[in-house]
């Protein structure tokens, strides 16, 4: 994963301890998901192109986004139930130039095919396989799965995170 998917972490986490410091209630969480992270991933978009920049630690096209991840989550979980947007039709330009403003996971798509050249399955090959499963809530899960070994689960990039009251190292209830 590139450095900002730490940068996007790092970001989710101030959110959470905002939350817990009371800033949010728990009825906000798609105003949160859809407006706050909607501004941030626009403000990192920005930055990326204006100032061209390159990912650190990149799996290259083994990797699901140069620097980004947890839009493709949400954005996934998003279309879990919906009637006729299956995950085969995301690599589809119809699709993606048409919906990515309605839906998460197309606007990161969209954005992908806006930087990067040549066919889909050759820039974006993890994606481009996740566009072969047939639900979405298998791609949700598989996503989940995929950032905790990709992402939480890397030392590089826990070993920024601080622990302390909002954010504790207890494991949490079931």
């Amino acid at each position: 994963m590139g450095r900002l998917s730490g940068h996007e972490m790092a970001f989710i986490m101030f959110l959470l301890c905002l939350s817990k410091m009371g800033a949010f209630h728990e009825s906000d969480g798609a105003a949160i998901v859809f407006s706050v992270f909607q501004r941030y991933m626009e403000l990192v978009r920005r930055l990326q192109t204006v100032y061209k920049m390159e990912p650190a630690g990149s799996h290259g096209v083994w990797s699901l986004d140069d620097f980004q991840f947890v839009p493709f989550i949400w954005g996934s979980a998003q279309f879990i139930g919906h009637p006729k947007i299956m995950p085969a039709h995301f690599v589809k330009p119809d699709y993606y130039e048409n919906f990515d403003g309605d839906f998460m996971f197309l606007g990161c798509i969209k954005f992908i095919c806006s930087v990067k050249k040549g066919p889909f399955a050759e820039h974006s090959n993890q994606l481009w396989n996740i566009s072969g499963v047939p639900m979405w809530t298998k791609v949700n899960q598989g996503l989940i799965k995929m950032y905790q070994a990709e992402v939480l689960a890397k030392f590089p990039v826990v070993q920024h995170v601080f622990f302390g009251s909002l954010l504790t190292l207890k494991p949490a209830e079931a």
